[in-house]
């Protein structure tokens, strides 16, 4: 995972916890090791981010010590500062945690049906660790059962969601609803455990979606029961960091050239100049170079001197990958891959959730789309089509950015069409089951045909990279259904 990212979540965590109070003056931050273990970071990326709350002299460092709290909060000031804080972020936040009603049991679930004796090990030496005084242990479970799908977006994501709002310290004033709440998460985490040795996997699930909505009940009466600040308030968005910070600025322009070019040009057409695509997109020219450079490690286009940037494929021309070697490439790649293991996982359950959004319009817009498919054969563009109707029609803001996002890296993918050891994405059975389900507006033929085909999908897609030297794919869990 990306360290910048985790540092920027971490650092973010801890200063609005001295900020609102939770740590006062004269207290002690968690260890070192601690906050490694929560963030899953080196320590030298924690220590980074303690340093620069010392510079802003939120807390001052010593040598074999914690970092203790040197800001002095007045407790009027800040009550009222969460309280607007929490005002603030209340509809992005409940409207978060119901997207995540759709998205993290299945994820659990599959990362727990990943885990080996010595996984359980590390669980329950995590559990024993529990307590309602330190809230780090319960992350730390849930961020361990992530691990076993060895995929460091899935990571991300967790640590974006979990800490966005931060809901463990909004009843910063109620010691006894904490006390109550850790005891049942603790009580909870310890049947997890038990339902995982013995493998009893329908009643695992149950219990994750019940742990979930227990979390979204307690976010809700939270923010029920706030008055309104005394002072307007902007609302707070979540956001999906992932897609904002450097480095990954980068591949986030070269994932949208990416799908202007299978989208609008043809082979040897040309791309707009540098600049006038730093204008299109809002960007410095340098991020232009960049993903640029990324597109050619890719072999997408190629810069011809004096005369501009060439595309090599496009929408009449998908060509093979020759170079997988190159560092830009095998990021690109690998990035594909994980996201679509996090579609995989998640889109049975997305799509029941959406499904019954769609509109007549869209829907029927997906069903031309996929007669067009049928009679030109272009397979690899249906799980695209149908992603991308989730997508659009997605009722939660923080629902469709995360899928937007996913979607972004899905164009990575396309050059993987034409590698051997086989076809990539070309299936008209799936083609044909999903325009009946979508003609039928049968939710459940759609939502279990896409997890059919997003697992053909991602089978190919690994094989692939493995095939081509990129054996880092191997860590990148199989997920199993049913």
């Amino acid at each position: 995972m990306d360290e910048q990212n985790l540092y920027n979540i971490a650092y973010k965590h801890l200063f609005n916890c001295i900020h609102f109070g939770l740590y006062p003056a004269g207290s002690s931050l968690p260890t070192v090791p601690e906050l490694c273990k929560t963030f899953n970071v080196s320590s030298s990326t924690i220590r980074n981010a303690l340093r620069l709350l010392q510079e802003e002299h939120y807390v001052s460092l010593s040598q074999g010590r914690s970092a203790v709290v040197t800001y002095d909060v007045n407790e009027e000031v800040c009550r009222t500062e969460y309280r607007a804080y929490c005002y603030a972020t209340k509809d992005s936040l409940l409207d978060l945690c119901d997207a995540m009603l759709s998205i993290w049991p299945e994820v659990m679930l599959q990362g727990l049906k990943q885990c080996s004796g010595g996984d359980l090990k590390a669980l329950t030496e995590i559990f024993n660790r529990m307590s309602p005084n330190n809230e780090y242990p319960f992350f730390e479970f849930f961020f361990q059962i992530l691990k076993g799908l060895g995929n460091p977006l899935f990571l991300n994501l967790y640590l974006s969601t979990s800490f966005f709002g931060h809901s463990t310290i909004m009843r910063l004033r109620d010691k006894a609803y904490i006390y109550g709440y850790m005891n049942y998460l603790k009580r909870e985490t310890a049947q997890i455990l038990s339902l995982c040795e013995v493998a009893d996997y329908g009643q695992l699930k149950d219990l994750l979606v019940s742990l979930y909505r227990k979390h979204i009940e307690g976010v809700r009466q939270y923010h029920d029961s706030l008055p309104p600040p005394e002072y307007p308030v902007e609302p707070i968005p979540y956001e999906w960091n992932y897609f904002s910070e450097r480095p990954l600025v980068n591949f986030n322009l070269a994932m949208k050239l990416l799908r202007q070019i299978y989208s609008f040009f043809g082979k040897q057409e040309f791309l707009p100049s540098f600049s006038s695509l730093a204008k299109q997109y809002s960007v410095p020219l340098i991020t232009v170079r960049r993903a640029v450079k990324i597109l050619s490690d890719i072999g997408i286009v190629e810069t011809i001197p004096g005369k501009g940037t060439r595309v090599l494929v496009g929408m009449d021309n998908p060509a093979p990958i020759s170079r997988f070697s190159t560092p830009n490439l095998k990021k690109a790649l690998l990035q594909y891959l994980q996201s679509m293991q996090i579609v995989l996982i998640i889109c049975k359950d997305v799509a029941r959730s959406v499904f019954p959004e769609l509109t007549d319009t869209s829907i029927q817009n997906a069903i031309s789309w996929l007669q067009n498919i049928i009679i030109s054969k272009d397979y690899y563009m249906t799980f695209g089509v149908c992603f991308v109707l989730l997508s659009e029609n997605a009722q939660s803001p923080a629902l469709k950015q995360i899928l937007g996002g996913l979607m972004h890296f899905q164009y990575l993918g396309y050059p993987l069409n034409d590698v051997k050891p086989y076809d990539f994405r070309f299936d008209s059975r799936s083609t044909a089951v999903l325009l009946k389900s979508l003609e039928e507006r049968d939710g459940e033929l759609f939502s279990a045909e896409l997890q059919c085909l997003a697992l053909d999908i991602f089978k190919a897609g690994k094989e692939k990279l493995i095939a081509g030297g990129i054996h880092e794919a191997e860590a990148i869990a199989l997920p199993s259904f049913g």
